[in-house]
């Protein structure tokens, strides 16, 4: 996340990075691919968003009712 949007570097730039320093895939223990960086950095983005939303509380019509 950081190389894409601070340093401003691309999908491909960012996968040669991640090649020099050993990144590997997890399942297949192969290189990672721009098309791969694309959608963790996607995936992610859809993650962060999901987690971070905000709701909306609303209480209405509260009854109470006393029982014996």
């Amino acid at each position: 996340k950081r190389l894409k949007e601070v340093e401003g570097l691309g999908y491909r730039k960012i996968s040669y990075i991640l090649y020099e320093k050993g990144y590997r895939s997890v399942r297949t223990n192969s290189i990672l691919k721009n098309n791969f960086i694309y959608s963790i950095y996607h995936k992610g983005k859809i993650r962060e968003k999901r987690i971070n939303r905000d709701f909306k509380n609303i209480v209405k019509d509260i009854m109470i009712y006393e029982t014996r």
